[in-house]
């Protein structure tokens, strides 16, 4: 099972607990290796203050509802052995940021929108070969989005 550490950059939130039912206006625990990124759907979070420094599912909610988070994009290390935390935040930093122009339509510098990324983790790599770096975007003020943030020049 993949467990992804978690390098959050000016947002420190994620996390939710999952009613169990199929109301779309409720976030629902998804797996992190089923979380489908990259596909022309987007892919929001609700999330709140309390998450472990590992996480092993994310609340997924229907970007029509209001949500604190929207993974943009999934970029892919080609490390042959697992670089340890700090090199594979040095490479989610760049790609990240390189990700984020393309999809929300204005440099992060210029956005009222900040990004951060989940890691894999050292087991995540060796046991499940785990190599993706989700990118996660936010409300700098941490404010609520709603709708995907994608070509929206905020």
């Amino acid at each position: 099972m993949r467990v992804l550490t978690v390098a959050l950059v000016a947002v420190g939130v994620l996390a939710s607990a999952c009613s169990g039912d199929d109301d779309d206006t409720k976030p629902h625990n998804e797996k992190v290796l089923d979380v489908a990124v990259n596909t022309g759907q987007p892919t929001c979070m609700q999330v709140t203050e309390d998450l472990p420094p590992e996480v092993k599912t994310l609340p997924i909610i229907d970007c029509a509802q209001p949500h604190s988070n929207e993974i943009y994009a999934t970029v892919t290390s080609n490390e042959p052995v697992y670089p340890g935390v700090d090199a594979l935040g040095s490479f989610a930093q760049v790609k990240c940021l390189s990700a984020f122009e393309d999809f929300v339509g204005i440099s992060a510098f210029d956005s009222s929108l900040s990004y951060s990324w989940f890691l894999p983790s050292l087991s995540g790599w060796n046991d499940e070969d785990d190599r993706s770096v989700l990118c996660v975007l936010a409300d700098r003020d941490g404010e609520e989005l709603t709708g995907s943030m994608a070509d929206s020049a905020v």
